[in-house]
């Protein structure tokens, strides 16, 4: 039985499962089970080569950015959404992260997206490398803090407003304790 699955063609229910007593051990198994696991993850996820053009997306990235397999897939990450990815801070830390087996952890990057506006996302980043030969991928996770942000800029605005009170009433008892004391 076959069922539509988000990127827009149908895929088998039965392609993540292996015979009974089978492991992944050849590149096709590992392969299916590689992008299962960045299918099964609720946070947008880009697979990027050491290039940095994108191997694959996770269901979260195409849904939370409004693309489709053929804007994204291939494509450096640069020029994604009319290159609102070309964040030259980014750009930086990204490409350090597979020659020196590095990571990235709640790299903050404010910037306006197309079709969702201004948003801010929290980025994490690491190389994967292998046994073989084969050429290391990076791993970008991506977090929007948008809300979280917002709410903390607004619990500080009214931390500012509260001491700004306080502040008024404490001069308004000081001038008031001057005016009222005997002369």
């Amino acid at each position: 039985m076959e069922a539509p699955n988000w990127l827009g063609h149908p895929f088998a229910a039965e392609i993540l499962a292996l015979p009974k007593g089978q492991h992944f051990t050849n590149i096709d198994h590992r392969g299916t089970l590689a992008q299962a696991i960045v299918d099964t993850i609720r946070e947008p996820l880009l697979v990027l080569d050491k290039d940095l053009r994108v191997v694959t997306a996770n269901r979260s990235f195409y849904l939370m950015f409004r693309m489709n397999r053929h804007d994204v897939q291939g494509r450096p990450l640069y020029s994604l959404g009319e290159g609102q990815w070309n964040i030259p801070g980014l750009r930086l830390l990204l490409e350090r992260i597979a020659p020196r087996h590095a990571v990235m952890e709640a790299h903050e990057v404010e910037q306006e997206f197309s079709g969702i506006g201004r948003r801010t996302m929290l980025l994490n980043a690491r190389s994967v490398f292998y046994q073989e030969d084969y050429d290391a991928t990076i791993l970008l996770a991506i977090e929007d803090i948008t809300e979280q942000r917002a709410k903390e800029r607004e619990l500080h605005e009214l931390l500012q407003h509260k001491e700004l009170l306080l502040q008024e009433m404490q001069h308004r008892e000081r001038t008031r304790r001057f005016s009222s004391t005997p002369s």
